[in-house]
Formats: C-alpha cells, sequence, structure tokens
C-alpha cells in the first residue's frame, strides 16, 4: 500500500510539474488589413522558441512567464503577406535572446531576410541590456534594414513595417524598456522602444492583468517621417489552460484598419 501511495504521489508530482512549466512555445497569427483605395492585405505569421530551461509558470501572469524568468530562448519565424496584387511577402527570421546567468546582463540578436518581387534584402539587430531590479529591462540596441518576423507576431505587420519605413536603410540604434509590476493588485507591463535612424520611430504601450490568464492593452506608435500618421492599438490576450492562449488585435491609422487573431501553444 505504502508503494503504490508513493507511486501515485510521484506520477501526480510529475503531471503537476508539467501543467506549471514549459520549455517549447508555437505562435501562429493571421491578420487581415484594409487600405481604403488599395485593397485588403493578408498576413499569416508563424514563429517558436525553445527555451533553454523550463519556464516555470506559477503566481505570475502566463503572458510573462518567460520575461519573469529571465528564460533564454532561441526562434524561429516565417511570415507571408499577399494583397490584391501578384507579388506576395515573405519574411524569415532567426532570433535569440540570453540572461547572463547570476548577473544583471541581457543580449538579443536576430538575423531576418525579406523576399518581394524576386529581390531579397537581409536585415539584422543586436541589443545588450540591465535589469536593476526584477520585472524592469533597459536595453540598447543596433539594426539595419531589420524585419524579424518573431516581433511582426506580435506587434501586427502594418506597426512592424511602419517601423521599418521610418528608419529607412540607414543602421538604427534603438533605445527599449520594458517593466513588469504589480499596481493595486494587478500585474501590469509597460513597454515602450525609440529607433534613430533616417527618421525617429516609436511605440508606446501597456497591459493591465486581470488575473494570470487574462490581459487587456492598448499602444500607440509614431515617427518624425513625413505625413506620418499615428498608429493606435488595442488588445486582449486569454489562456484557456497554462498550454493555450488565444489573442485578438485591431490597430488603425489613417485610411488602415488591421484586424489579427493569434494563438500560443506551449509544451
Amino acid at each position: 500500500m505504502k508503494k503504490l501511495s508513493l507511486a501515485t504521489a510521484l506520477i501526480t508530482s510529475l503531471f503537476a510539474m508539467g501543467a506549471n512549466a514549459y520549455q517549447y512555445e508555437l505562435n501562429v497569427g493571421y491578420e487581415n488589413t484594409d487600405i481604403d483605395g488599395a485593397g485588403d492585405l493578408d498576413t499569416w505569421s508563424a514563429s517558436g522558441k525553445y527555451y533553454l530551461n523550463a519556464v516555470q509558470t506559477k503566481s505570475s501572469p502566463l503572458a510573462e512567464a518567460a520575461f519573469l524568468n529571465r528564460a533564454s530562448n532561441i526562434g524561429l519565424g516565417y511570415v507571408n503577406a499577399s494583397g490584391d496584387g501578384d507579388e506576395d511577402i515573405d519574411v524569415y527570421g532567426v532570433s535569440g535572446e540570453f540572461f547572463i546567468p547570476n548577473s544583471q546582463f541581457y543580449f538579443s540578436g536576430s538575423l531576418n531576410q525579406v523576399d518581394l518581387g524576386g529581390e531579397d534584402n537581409t536585415g539584422y539587430t543586436v541589443e545588450a541590456g540591465y535589469l536593476p531590479v526584477n520585472g524592469l529591462l533597459l536595453a540598447l540596441g543596433v539594426s539595419k534594414e531589420s524585419l524579424d518576423p518573431v516581433l511582426v507576431a506580435e506587434n501586427g505587420f502594418v506597426t512592424s513595417l511602419g517601423y521599418a519605413s521610418a528608419v529607412g536603410e540607414d543602421t538604427t540604434v534603438s533605445t527599449r524598456g520594458k517593466y513588469v509590476t504589480q499596481i493595486g493588485g494587478f500585474y501590469t507591463n509597460f513597454e515602450g522602444v525609440v529607433y534613430f535612424g533616417d527618421e525617429t520611430a516609436y511605440k508606446l504601450g501597456g497591459d493591465l492583468y486581470l488575473d494570470p490568464t487574462l490581459s487587456v492593452g492598448a499602444s500607440f506608435a509614431d515617427s518624425t517621417a513625413d505625413e506620418s500618421e499615428t498608429i493606435f492599438g488595442i488588445n486582449a490576450k486569454k489562456f484557456f489552460t497554462p498550454q493555450i492562449g488565444v489573442g485578438v488585435a485591431y490597430t488603425t491609422t489613417d485610411d488602415i484598419d488591421s484586424v489579427g487573431i493569434n494563438g500560443t501553444f506551449r509544451f
């Protein structure tokens, strides 16, 4: 009887561990963009990450688990955008984030390629950061003609393409901040990034976690480019289990409206 009880306890603990940790993450998404006078643009995205160590999800927002765990990872991404014309846009990329063990330092990088009309363009980003307190990241980066498909999946095609267009073909310097904290008993996430290139582009956003599984957020982005229009966005995400989440987003700017849906799968 004691052996049976011990075996049952071991099996229960293994399932509990699996329910509260993951090491692989897959994100898939679809975005429809309506451009006045130019038709629709359909964007499909898929990205995956492998975490070098299992990510624990106990007592924190599920969407922020990897960041709060300081979980180093490597990832792959792909985006396809097609409109009413004949040409498709294909974006391929590889990326990595590394939190240096037993220190407050952070490094990340990405390499991506954009294929459009038979022409290829390769871009890159490198970034170094510091975490002065738990939940706060301050980073400085350098990039050139970068359109990271993993970030496209997170931020949307319209916003990401807006950054790339605003900063142009020159080498770009960026500053970025992210802060996850508790305010009034609720977890919150604040993010901001500024790109300095041919023009200056920026985005500010925040999320409120109503509980560890549900978040709502808003953002806006703009640039100093001539005739630039502010991009406003709202989003929500719900994890129905620790392994499965669904998000929706709406983005709008002058004459352009975009609606997207994405799914997250962890195991």
